[in-house]
């Protein structure tokens, strides 16, 4: 049986196989054997410390992929070539990888190959990639091909406008003081309004929201970073200072933003990024070849690690493999040097370039961190005032620009005349949020108003970075009294507050999202769950937690919803300027129910009675105005008039403000 049933299975294998007689059967290939990729990884400085590949794909086993922290390190350095022997499963499939040292990528892109159609040698050079059938993701393959990229490297930024900018006059048409008490909104372009699908909000969407922001009574519009970009998010890492964000549009957008804000009376700020570029940066990219760059020392380069550094981002030095590099806050976006006059000439310029388009005044970012003494002297160094009282004498110059700095830890110093000029009070949020919790003044508040260049430093109660706080909607547990106090206490204290997307509707957090991602969501436009009315696509990040209940939509009109609340500040200070511009005169005191003061300028007195307690209050204003007629302007009705002394008797309900406005 045993013989009969071989013969059987063996004439069934000749049929198979196409025999019967006529000749032998074809010879059956076994697969191939085990493959291996060579990937060969080229420098212009031939030094590997640190750089690896972090691989995954079908085409490698499980044990050879890699974690991101774990990259598989040069099997060999060969005639100044890192070599990496990566081991094969199916020579079929797809092998994907990439350079990295830590955070940084060199070239950024993901490569990917198919070992059998593509070969079994691949090459990589720093910050360079081939383009094969306009696939950017690809290797170089040949050894010739990568040395000629190799050799072509260091004149990455002549794909720059380095140009010098001399100025040049542009007129917004803005009145002469809009800047005096202007109120402004924050806003994030990548969350705003999307025009056309793709899930990402643009500057043609903002425009065809100007209506609404003239509205509600904004006055200038900061925008977030809108330059050509690395991270695709916040746009803190510019990739290009002369250049609009792709995913934002184009130039001619921009130009068009300008001109229709301005149209309605707004004007319009950019963020400015000095401190740091992205690694993307081709000034960076240039740097990165070595000392011999003309680029090498517009950042900051050590040989040798240094040791003792602690900054609130850690260990600020970065390997680059051929030497460390000084980031702040990545590795992913290295310090500019400063000390460097054709750094700081470049910036000078590229401010001058958007000056001359007509931007109305520049938002400066980290201005903390600008200039580094040591391991003791990396945080508000007296260079940093130096430099931005230079650029304020630039923006100045053009006559009706405003300039603000972010520098949290100092705002005082660095709203000084003799530095940036002005400075966001961000030690004002949770003192604002403390007095209305605990129905009294907080002695922080008084501490706010009364300070030194108090008129000088932007209130806010929070923006798009989670170290300022939650939103507020968060932050006081939706609690509409509170908010509400807390909105008329910025709003009327401030000279110059800053309200950030979405808070007028009452916006939250972002559900299922940490950190600044639950900050930075589409905006709420309507009560749809998809897509807020922020978009026709798919929104590139989720939605506020409560978009269903708190939007423009629902609120707009309704007279006790947030936002009308937030408008009717906003044209009270709009028909007022007194209320943002007049001299401060704070007549309260720590613990008290009510936060009382006065602005005035000129004959006109605006008095100013906030009452975060549960039970009404009656109290006294010196006005410094006897006899003389105030009419309630928010939150009462009718006229007092002031005695002979120039006390104005006012009572203010509870949980709730009141303005008086002195009359001609």
């Amino acid at each position: 049986m045993r013989a009969r049933g071989f013969l059987l299975a063996l004439l069934l294998l000749q049929a198979a196989c196409g025999g019967g007689g006529g000749g032998s059967p074809p010879i059956v290939q076994p697969p191939p054997p085990v493959a291996t990729v060579t990937i060969y990884y080229l420098r212009a400085d031939p030094f590997y410390d640190g750089w690896g590949l972090h691989l995954w794909g079908d085409a490698i086993g499980g044990s050879v992929a890699t974690g991101w922290a774990s990259p598989r390190l040069p099997d060999r350095i060969e005639n100044d070539i890192a070599v990496f022997e990566i081991p094969l499963v199916d020579s079929g499939a797809a092998l994907n990888f990439i350079a990295h040292n830590g955070d940084l990528k060199s070239p950024v892109h993901d490569m990917s190959i198919v070992p059998r159609t593509f070969g079994f040698d691949a090459w990589l050079v720093q910050d360079s990639v081939a383009s094969q059938n306009g696939n950017i993701g690809t290797p170089y393959a040949s050894l010739a091909a990568a040395q000629a990229a190799l050799a072509a490297l260091g004149d990455a930024s002549a794909s720059l406008d380095l140009s010098p900018v001399a100025p040049a006059a542009s007129d917004s048409g803005l009145p002469a003081d809009w800047s005096d008490s202007a109120a402004f909104i924050e806003i994030y372009v990548r969350g705003y309004q999307d025009s056309n699908g793709d899930g990402i909000g643009d500057l043609q969407g903002l425009i065809s929201r100007l209506d609404y922001l003239q509205g509600l009574g904004i006055k200038g519009i900061w925008l977030m970073p809108v330059f050509e970009s690395a991270d695709n998010d916040h746009g803190y890492a510019v990739e290009d200072y002369r250049a609009i964000e792709t995913d934002y549009g184009s130039m001619a957008d921009f130009e068009m933003l300008l001109d229709e804000a301005h149209a309605r009376g707004i004007a319009i700020i950019v963020d400015y990024v000095m401190n740091h570029a992205a690694s993307t940066n081709p000034l960076f990219l240039d740097a990165t070849t070595g000392p011999a760059n003309a680029r090498f020392d517009w950042f900051v380069w050590e040989d040798v690690r240094p040791q003792g550094w602690n900054t609130f981002a850690g260990d600020p030095w970065r390997n680059n493999g051929n030497g460390w590099y000084y980031g702040v806050f990545s590795a992913l976006m290295p310090d500019f040097n400063l000390e460097n006059p054709e750094v700081v000439a470049y910036h000078e310029d590229n401010l001058r370039f958007w000056l001359n388009k007509g931007v109305d005044g520049f938002r400066f970012d980290a201005v903390g961190v600008l200039f580094e003494n040591g391991q003791a002297g990396w945080n508000n160094q007296p260079e940093n005032h130096v430099l931005l009282n230079n650029v304020l004498g630039i923006v100045s110059g053009y006559g009706k620009r405003f300039m603000v700095c972010e520098a949290p830890d100092d705002p005082a110093a660095y709203a000084d005349p003799s530095s940036c000029g002005r400075a966001f009070a961000f030690q004002v949020p949770g003192t604002i949020f403390n007095t209305v919790r605990n129905f009294a003044v907080d002695g922080g508040l008084l501490t706010g108003l009364g300070g030194v260049a108090g008129d000088a430093q932007p209130w806010i109660l929070s923006n798009h970075d989670s170290f300022a706080g939650d939103r507020p909607w968060n932050q006081l547990d939706g609690d509409v009294d509170h908010y509400t106090l807390a909105a008329a206490t910025y709003l009327l204290s401030s000279r110059n507050p800053f309200t950030y997307y979405g808070e007028e509707v009452g916006m939250a957090n972002a559900s299922g999202l940490t950190g600044d991602h639950a900050l930075r969501t589409p905006m709420s436009w309507t009560a749809d769950t998809v897509t807020a009315g922020f978009t026709t696509g798919t929104p590139f990040r989720s939605l506020s937690a409560n978009v269903a209940t708190h939007n423009v939509a629902d609120e707009e009109g309704d007279a006790g919803s947030l936002l009308e609340y937030y408008r009717s500040l906003y044209r009270l200070r709009t028909e007022n300027p007194v209320i943002g511009a007049g001299v401060l005169t704070v007549q309260s005191n720590a613990g008290d129910a009510v936060l009382l003061f006065t602005r005035a300028e000129g004959s006109a007195v605006a008095v100013v009675a906030i009452n975060y307690s549960a039970a009404a209050q009656q109290l006294d204003a010196d006005t410094g105005r006897s006899g003389t007629t105030f009419a309630a302007s928010f939150g009462a009705s009718g006229q007092r008039v002031a005695d002979v002394t120039g006390t104005l008797q006012i009572d203010v309900p509870a949980r709730s403000a009141v303005v008086y406005i002195s009359q001609p």
